[in-house]
């Protein structure tokens, strides 16, 4: 039983696809959001993501981030709860309906496909809540709904609160990643500038991107925005939990 707006989405395509196809069930111009919601261009789905929190933004950065998942699937509809959950005991399914009597589609707030060393496929499914939400017996009732379902289809499930999303980390890959969201056309100029660092590990990284702009002739900031590239990369060793001090050097980066 579905209404008219439910059965437009999936005419839409939406909580369908995979990758730079995938359409998420609520965009974020469909609701009001508590939180912040962002649009965000992935770099590894080359799609607009639809996150409704900044917890939502932290999940999804760290995810985009980790070399392991290859693919991030926001907002994913359990279009077919009825028919996947088995043990239906003690769920409060008459509690996640509109005013009309229509069953409300719950959503996963995050379905990840994730690589295995081997290169075999995994699905994971993670949702995103503040630890004061947590308190909330509607919130409990809908994540037992969630848990069933996804144990139903052998999916690994976790809730993830901010406890779990380092915000120092966050703002690093955020500061990073929006170079890789432009043409990079100087790799040449990138792998010197990392041979430079590398060969100076006990000199502050500040200095090192001074000396490296003016031997190579470079604009100001230049050479900030190729370091902020090789650490976007992974082509640097440093701890990027910690927060990125460019007085430190390489060695105290790490």
């Amino acid at each position: 039983m579905q209404n008219a707006k439910v059965k437009r989405f999936v005419k839409e395509g939406r909580g369908q696809g995979t990758g730079k196809d995938y359409i998420p069930w609520v965009k974020t111009s469909d609701y009001s959001s508590k939180g912040r919601a962002t649009r965000i261009q992935g770099i590894k789905t080359q799609r607009i993501h639809h996150l409704h929190s900044d917890n939502q933004l932290r999940a999804f950065l760290i995810f985009e981030y980790s070399d392991a998942i290859i693919d991030i699937r926001e907002s994913y509809p359990l279009l077919d709860l009825m028919e996947v959950i088995d043990d239906k005991e003690g769920l409060r399914l008459d509690k996640f309906t509109d005013a009309d009597g229509y069953p409300l589609i719950i959503c996963t707030t995050f379905v990840l496909t994730v690589r295995g060393e081997g290169g075999e496929e995994r699905l994971v499914a993670r949702s995103v809540k503040n630890t004061s939400e947590l308190s909330k017996k509607i919130t409990l009732e809908k994540l037992e709904i969630e848990r069933r379902y996804w144990e139903a289809r052998g999916v690994d499930w976790k809730v993830i609160t901010e406890k779990q999303l380092s915000r120092q980390l966050c703002e690093n890959i955020e500061w990073c990643r929006e170079t890789l969201l432009q043409d990079m056309q100087e790799d040449g100029l990138a792998n010197a500038l990392l041979a430079y660092i590398q060969n100076n590990t006990f000199i502050p990284i500040k200095l090192l991107l001074n000396e490296f702009e003016y031997e190579e002739g470079l604009e100001p900031g230049k050479a900030l925005w190729l370091f902020r590239y090789l650490l976007a990369t992974k082509c640097l060793d440093v701890n990027i939990e910690n927060a990125i001090n460019l007085a430190a050097t390489l060695e105290e980066l790490k």
